[in-house]
């Protein structure tokens, strides 16, 4: 039984705490979904590019894209009053708001980045609290964006910086610091006049009806193809690489330690197996006057081995899923001081058929290798 609880807390262990980052993974993977583009197009090298050097018009037409818009992206300096913040413009089209899920993301205002030849700017949450302004009309919603110049040469006297007013019309708020910190959605036609682009843009988005992996990458291929050697497209994934590839790498950690952690725990079945074989050593002569021979007695403690650690693994798979669920159904672990209520769990059927895969794997070597040392170094 010692063996067995052994087991059973190391699986239940690992389906937990593998659901647990699962769950953290996923929270920041939404965060980001509602933030950045399915497919973001840039240069392979530099920053901007004529318009009509990409043909967008046919992104829009491929099957499976929901919509698209053409970005302009460039570091400003945002003013209220005596109060700066350096950040980011991100000049879109009138409609991106409305046709992405970026309007869910909105804590007050509306979407419109245009209205009536009017246009208005939507910055972050934080710039909004650092800076002290409002996007509602009948108080002070006017800012001042500065914009740097790139063809005007500075000198002592000259203005190296374009500023224009403009009203905030509404607020965004991800949760992630480095969105709602550091930038600010105008209308492109804004941004193009503010920083004096010539038909210019520094990028494409592309967002996609709701598709699989697999059927995104197919669709980053054929966008490669229409866009060519000059251009780079990338998956959300791939946009923020170190963030992801962090996050999995901290899990196969945790997985390999976890391994580690049952392969101690299978130490103790076997000991359990030798105590056993001590133990049952008389027994076995009358195995042998029925006509058992020694393989057979290495197979009865094999499958003996091998009962103990699935037994173990059957229990621990049951709890962990249950307490995984549990959590996910009901959130009775909280988190405190955080944009979720409680600890997130996701279950995936591949974590569930690796730690199956990793408990049958211990249960076989942990079984069979003591078990015929033993019986041929006792002499049974």
């Amino acid at each position: 039984m010692i063996s067995v609880i052994g087991i059973t807390v190391s699986t239940m262990a690992m389906i937990i705490v593998l659901s647990g980052f699962n769950g953290i993974e996923k929270i920041v993977e939404d965060l980001y979904n509602s933030f950045d583009p399915d497919l973001k197009i840039s240069l392979e090298k530099g920053k901007t590019f004529q318009s009509k050097e990409f043909d967008y018009t046919k992104i829009k037409n491929i099957s499976g894209v929901k919509y698209s818009s053409r970005v302009i992206e460039e570091t400003i300096i945002l003013q209220k009053g005596d109060k700066e913040e350096t950040c980011k413009i991100k000049g879109v089209e009138a409609d991106y708001f409305s046709e992405t899920s970026m309007d869910t993301l909105l804590v007050e205002g509306l979407e419109d980045l245009e209205y009536e030849g009017t246009s208005y700017a939507i910055p972050g949450a934080i710039l909004q609290s650092r800076l002290g302004f409002s996007s509602d009309p009948r108080y002070d919603n006017v800012i001042t964006i500065f914009g740097m110049l790139r063809d005007k040469k500075i000198n002592m006297t000259s203005q190296p910086f374009n500023q224009k007013r403009i009203a905030v019309g509404g607020v965004f708020m991800t949760g992630i610091y480095a969105n709602d910190a550091k930038y600010v959605f105008t209308s492109l036609e804004y941004a193009e006049k503010l920083l004096e682009f010539n038909q210019e843009i520094t990028g494409i988005d592309v967002f996609t009806e709701a598709i699989s992996n697999r059927e995104l990458y197919k669709l980053k291929s054929e966008i490669e193809k229409i866009a060519g050697g000059k251009f780079k497209v990338e998956t959300r994934e791939e946009q923020h690489a170190l963030i992801f590839s962090a996050t999995k790498s901290e899990k196969v950690a945790v997985f390999i330690i976890l391994c580690f952690v049952m392969v101690i725990a299978a130490f103790s079945m076997i000991a359990s197996l030798t105590m056993l074989i001590i133990e049952k050593r008389k027994d076995v002569f009358t195995l042998y006057s029925i006509g058992f021979t020694k393989k057979d007695v290495r197979r009865l403690f094999f499958y003996e081995g091998l009962l103990i650690n699935f037994l173990g693994g059957i229990i621990g798979l049951s709890l962990g899923l249950l307490i995984c669920y549990l959590q996910i159904w009901y959130g009775f672990v909280p988190i405190q001081d955080s944009i979720i209520e409680s600890q997130p769990m996701e279950v995936e059927f591949m974590d569930v058929f690796y730690i199956i895969l990793t408990v049958v794997t211990v249960g076989i070597v942990s079984s069979y290798f003591p078990v015929k040392y033993l019986v041929k170094r006792l002499e049974i």
